[in-house]
């Protein structure tokens, strides 16, 4: 009996549990006040912390990431074994031990433990085919997002783009030593957002201005949209829509690479992408595109990226060759934003890399508001005693 209890691998006992994700997530990751269901994500409080507030934990049901848990208030994730940790605060021997006991490795008879065998080969099964058709659906994304892309107009100057950044947001690329290229301007731009909680979905098109998403090999893996409209005044602005910006791919540790600085390449002409940017690049990282083409502004020298999201921070690849990065983060003294700011730091700081944050001292929000309110050569902390 003894030498069957412990017959099982640590994958074996990893699919097992899968085959019954449900169970094991209304078990070691109980329902609270608040808690829901939502496209295959179960959302309820991290049961490893003081979590105060439903939403940011969730664990996956259904589809290619079945059996895994995300807190994007924390960064943490990990598999159903991983949550069995999470939720008794144990050791992987303790979790092991729990997950047995659960599933009854060491007490059920023979037909039963083979019928949970059976089911655990199906689900690991089921688990890889859906693997492999989120791949197709990442890969056909791509495609769609880099032709979504590459059909706008190359070229902002007077565009409503060019007079959006310009008039709205007080961004004059003209300053910049060349063309800022990843920008371009879709006259037509189809849009459609569901809201999560009704239902209901908004459809239209509006003017937008795309900008790709890259990995670490350059790849274009999705395609940023901010969507446009006239406003009252007669200015461009960001359209009246539940969400003006939206991204069609997967932009999990991609950025927009925004600005390559102004280093010359080996041979001179243009500096270089930055998978083969040279040894002791420093590299600003900013959330959106208006701080990080607000960053090109005031820092022209460097280059700038932008992350898209807070939570996608901390995901950037670099390559070996930046040694050095300013993180732009806005004055957002929330409990999440600032876990998920650390969170980026503590990554970068682990790569071994030296890591600054840069934060609106000056009024406002983010370094835009810095902008607007001082101009470029006034916004403080931003050179080269800045990390």
């Amino acid at each position: 009996m003894n030498e069957r209890r412990y017959a099982h691998s640590i994958d074996d006992i990893k699919h097992m549990l899968l085959a019954q994700v449900d169970r094991v997530a209304q078990t070691y990751a109980p329902a609270a006040p608040g808690s829901y269901t939502d496209k295959g994500k179960y959302f309820t409080l991290n049961p490893g912390r003081v979590d105060r507030n439903v939403g940011s934990f969730y664990v996956n049901l259904s589809g290619p990431y079945a059996g895994r848990f995300q807190d994007h208030a924390t960064g943490q994730g990990g598999d159903l074994l991983d949550l069995i940790q999470l939720h008794l605060n144990c050791d992987l021997a303790g979790a092991l031990r729990e997950a047995r006991a659960f599933l009854g490795l060491e007490t059920v008879d023979p037909a039963t433990r083979a019928q949970r065998e059976r089911a655990a080969a199906e689900a690991k099964a089921h688990r890889a085919q859906a693997e492999r058709d989120e791949r197709e659906r990442a890969d056909r994304r791509a495609r769609q997002a880099k032709a979504l892309w590459l059909s706008g107009v190359d070229g902002i100057e007077g565009t409503p783009v060019g007079q959006y950044l310009r008039e709205r947001r007080g961004i004059d690329l003209a300053r910049l030593p060349r063309r800022i290229r990843v920008l371009r301007y879709l006259r037509d731009c189809f849009y459609s957002h569901t809201d999560p909680e009704t239902g209901e979905v908004i459809e239209g098109s509006y003017p937008a201005m795309v900008a790709p998403v890259v990995d670490a090999r350059g790849r274009v893996v999705a395609c940023h949209r901010t969507y446009l409209a006239l406003g009252h005044d007669g200015r461009w602005d960001k359209a009246p829509v539940p969400k003006a910006k939206k991204v069609l791919g997967m932009y999990g540790a991609g950025a927009i690479h925004v600005w390559r600085g102004n280093h010359p390449g080996p041979r001179g002409g243009q500096p270089p992408s930055l998978k083969d940017a040279p040894h002791g690049t420093r590299v600003f990282i900013a959330e959106g595109i208006e701080d990080a083409l607000s960053c090109a502004l005031v820092v022209p020298e460097h280059r700038v990226l932008a992350a898209i999201s807070l939570g996608n921070l901390a995901n950037v690849v670099l390559p070996p060759a930046v040694t050095r990065v300013t993180l732009i983060a806005d004055r957002d003294e929330g409990e999440q934003a600032q876990k998920q700011l650390e969170r980026a730091r503590r990554a970068f700081l682990d790569q071994g890399r030296a890591v600054a944050v840069w934060q609106n001292g000056q009024g406002g929000k983010d370094l835009n508001d810095a902008l607007r309110a001082a101009g470029a050569g006034g916004v403080v902390a931003m050179g080269e005693g800045a990390a």
